[in-house]
C-alpha cells in the first residue's frame, strides 16, 4: 500500500508513527511524506530566532504515546520533550544539526518547566522522525520530499489518489492532510488598510506568524500601531526590543528593561484591551489533572442520550466547575481552619451557591466574580486612568501565576480549563449544542475567553511587558481598539478614550491568521475546494441561514474528506488545523500522561486507513 501524507510538523509526524506501529503485518508499505520545510514543518523551523518560545512546558510536550492511549492502537513509549534535551539531544545535535552551541546550551539547561524555544522543539520532531524509521520493519519504507503539494486529484479509475507537486507526481492509495496554520487573504478590512498602505507609501503587515514577518521595516524610536494582545502580540513584542538589542535585568526582584536605541515605540490593543493571562508556574506532576465535580462522565452519558444539552447550561457548570478549583485552593491560602472536605461537599451539592461562601465565612472580596474575569476593567469608572490600572492587573498577573497551577487560586482555576477539554470536545463530537448554541455560546463566547484564561504567554512573558511599559517602551489602549486612515497615516486609538490618538506610519496585526479555508493562500486548499474534493464546513441555523466556520468538511468521527456533492471520500483524510470548527484546539501539543486528543485521532486514522486496505 502506497501512503501519502501532507505536512510534516507535529500531526503528520504523529500520523506517521501511529501508521508504523499499527502496520507490523502490512506486506508492504510505502509511506511518502511531504513539507517543504522538512520535519517539524515551517513553525517550528531552526532558521528562527532563539527568543520565540513555546507556551508549553517541556515536560508536558511529547510525540509519544502512553499507557493512558485510550484507542485500540499500540503503545510506544518514548521521550517528552524535556527527557529528550536531558537524555538525547546533545548527541544528536552533535551528529546531525552540525553541532549547533546554542542548541546543546539549551539542551544542558533547560528545566522540566520550562519554555524552550521553538527551534529546539523543533529538533525534537527532527529526531522523532529518524526515530520512528528506526521502528520499522522490513516491507515499510518512508521517503520525506521537502516540497510543496498543489493538488490533490481522485484517480479517474476511481481507485486511489494522485498527488503533484511542481516536480513530482506520485500515486496512493491514501492520504492524510496533516496540514498548519496557513496564511490566508485579507478580510474586507485588512484588504482596505493593505490598499492605503500601497497608496500611502505606509508599511502594513497582514496576520502572520512572527517568525515570517518583516520587522526591519519598522524603524526606531518610530511610532508602531500592533494589533492584537493574544500570543503572537507577545512575539511581536519580543521580536521589536529583545532582538533588537535591548536587555532585561532583574534588580531587587523586580526586572527592568535597559532599551538598546533601536526600539520603536509600541502601541498595541485589541477588542478586549486585556493581553492573555500569563500562564501558572507548573506544578502539576505526570499525568496530574483536575478530576471534574459537575461534569462527570456519567452526566456526559446522560446528557448524550437524551440527545441535547443546553449549552448555556453546560457552560454554567463548567464555569462552577473553575470556582470550585479556585475556592479549594484559597481555603489553603487564605482559610486553613475552613473544613475543606465539608466545604467542597456542600459547594458540589448546591452548585456553588453564594450562600455556602457565607456560611464558610468566605470574604466577599476574595468572592469569584466572573464579570470581572471576562472583562476587567468593569471596575473602571472612567478609561483615563487605563494605563495605570492595566499597569497594576498586569503586576497582580504575574503575582498569581508565580503562585503556580496548583496552589495559586487564580491561576489553578485558569489551569483547570486545560484539564476539562475532554469534557467539552465529548459535547462537540456528540452535537449535543444546537447549530445556534454552538455558534453564539461556543465559537462566539467561549472559545475567545478560553483563549483569554488559558492559552496565554509564558510568565516570563508577561513580566518583560510589565517592565516595558515600565520603561515607556510600550502603551497599552484602551478597550476596542480602532485604527483610522487620516492624512496619510494609520492613527489607533480607543473607542473609550477617542481623543487620545496615536498616528503611525506603520501597522502590523500581531496575531496569526484564524482558520477560514475559503480565504486560504495554501495551493493545495484551494485546489480541494475549486475541483470540489473538498467543501467548506457550514452551520444551517434558523430562518434558512448558513454559518461557516472555516473549517474544510470532513466526517467528524473518520476525519475523511467531504466533497463538493457531500460525499465521503474513503481513503482521503484531514486532521489538524484545518478542522478547527468542526473540532477544536487542533493545534495544541500532545500533553504525557492525559490520553490526548491530537494522538487519540492520529490512532484512529490509521487503524481505519490500515483497516480499510
Amino acid at each position: 500500500m502506497k501512503i501519502v501524507i501532507v505536512g510534516g510538523g507535529p500531526r503528520g509526524l504523529s500520523v506517521l508513527e501511529r501508521i508504523v506501529e499499527h502496520s507490523r503485518d502490512e506486506k508492504n508499505l510505502k509511506i511518502t511524506m511531504f513539507d517543504p520545510y522538512g520535519p517539524g514543518g515551517k513553525i517550528w523551523r531552526q532558521d528562527q530566532p532563539l527568543s520565540l518560545l513555546m507556551n508549553s512546558v517541556a515536560c508536558q510536550v511529547t510525540l509519544f504515546t502512553d499507557e493512558t492511549l485510550s484507542t485500540s492502537g499500540p503503545v510506544a513509549k518514548g521521550p517528552n520533550l524535556y527527557e529528550w534535551a536531558e537524555q538525547y539531544a546533545e548527541e544528536y545535535i552533535q551528529e546531525y544539526e552540525g553541532g549547533s552551541l546554542a542548541f546543546i546550551n539549551e539542551a544542558r539547561n533547560l528545566g522540566p518547566n520550562d519554555h524552550c524555544s521553538r527551534a529546539f522543539y523543533g529538533l525534537y520532531q527532527r529526531w522523532f522522525y529518524r526515530y520512528v524509521q528506526t521502528r520499522m520493519t522490513e516491507q515499510t519504507s518512508v521517503t520525506f520530499f521537502n516540497d510543496t503539494v498543489r493538488a490533490v486529484r481522485i484517480a479517474e479509475e476511481g481507485e486511489g489518489f494522485l498527488v503533484y507537486t511542481k516536480s513530482v507526481e506520485i500515486t496512493a492509495d491514501k492520504v492524510i492532510l496533516a496540514l498548519g496554520h496557513q496564511e490566508t487573504e485579507g478580510n474586507e478590512t485588512e484588504q482596505k488598510l493593505a490598499a492605503y498602505a500601497t497608496e500611502h507609501r505606509l508599511f502594513y503587515s497582514t496576520p502572520k506568524n512572527a517568525a515570517d514577518n518583516f520587522f526591519d521595516a519598522v524603524k526606531p524610536r518610530q511610532t508602531v500601531l500592533l494589533k492584537g494582545l493574544g500570543l503572537a502580540f507577545f512575539d511581536y513584542m519580543t521580536m521589536l526590543t529583545v532582538n533588537r538589542g535591548g536587555r532585561f535585568r532583574r534588580r531587587a526582584g523586580v526586572l527592568e528593561y535597559q532599551p538598546s536605541g533601536n526600539e520603536p515605540k509600541i502601541v498595541a490593543g485589541s477588542g478586549r484591551g486585556f493581553p492573555y493571562h500569563a500562564r501558572g508556574d507548573n506544578q502539576k506532576k505526570y499525568g496530574e489533572q483536575y478530576q471534574p465535580r459537575f461534569l462527570k462522565q456519567k452526566n456526559l452519558n446522560k446528557w448524550k442520550r437524551q440527545g441535547h444539552f443546553s449549552a448555556e447550561r453546560f457552560f454554567l457548570l463548567l464555569k462552577k466547575e473553575i470556582e470550585f478549583v479556585y475556592y479549594s485552593a484559597l481555603i489553603k491560602e487564605k482559610y486553613p481552619q475552613t473544613n475543606q472536605a465539608r466545604f467542597a461537599e456542600e459547594f458540589v451539592r448546591k452548585k456553588g451557591d453564594t450562600t455556602v461562601l457565607t456560611k464558610y465565612r468566605i470574604q466577599p472580596s476574595d468572592w469569584w466574580d466572573w464579570s470581572i474575569i471576562e472583562h476587567p476593567d468593569v471596575e473602571l469608572s472612567e478609561y483615563e486612568g487605563f494605563a495605570s490600572f492595566v499597569s497594576e492587573y498586569i503586576r497582580e498577573d504575574c503575582q498569581d501565576a508565580k503562585k503556580g497551577n496548583i496552589k495559586g487560586p487564580v491561576s489553578s482555576a485558569f489551569d483547570s480549563l486545560k484539564d476539562m477539554r475532554d469534557q467539552i470536545r465529548f459535547m462537540l463530537d456528540h452535537q449535543l449544542f444546537t447549530n445556534e448554541e454552538y455558534q453564539d455560546v461556543f465559537l462566539k463566547w467561549f472559545v475567545p475567553l478560553n483563549s483569554f484564561l488559558s492559552i496565554g504567554p509564558p510568565l516570563e512573558r508577561m513580566e518583560e511587558l510589565q517592565a516595558l511599559l515600565d520603561a515607556g517602551v510600550v502603551t497599552l489602549l484602551a478597550p476596542n481598539m480602532q485604527v483610522d486612515t487620516v492624512d496619510g497615516q494609520f492613527v489607533g486609538y480607543s473607542k473609550e478614550v477617542p481623543d487620545k490618538r496615536f498616528a503611525s506610519f506603520f501597522l502590523m496585526e500581531a496575531r496569526i491568521p484564524s482558520v477560514d479555508v475559503a480565504r486560504s493562500m495554501n495551493p493545495l486548499i484551494q485546489q480541494l475546494l475549486n475541483e470540489e474534493v473538498g467543501r467548506r464546513h457550514s452551520l444551517e441555523l434558523p430562518a434558512q441561514r448558513i454559518y461557516f466556520t472555516g473549517a474544510i468538511d470532513v466526517e467528524r468521527t473518520s476525519n475523511q474528506l467531504i466533497d463538493g456533492q457531500g460525499n465521503v471520500i474513503a481513503g482521503l483524510f484531514c486532521y489538524g488545523v484545518p478542522t478547527e470548527g468542526i473540532h477544536w484546539l487542533t493545534a495544541a501539543t500532545a500533553r504525557p500522561g492525559t490520553d490526548p486528543w491530537n494522538l487519540r485521532e492520529a490512532d484512529e486514522i490509521a487503524e481505519q486507513l490500515l483497516i480499510d486496505n
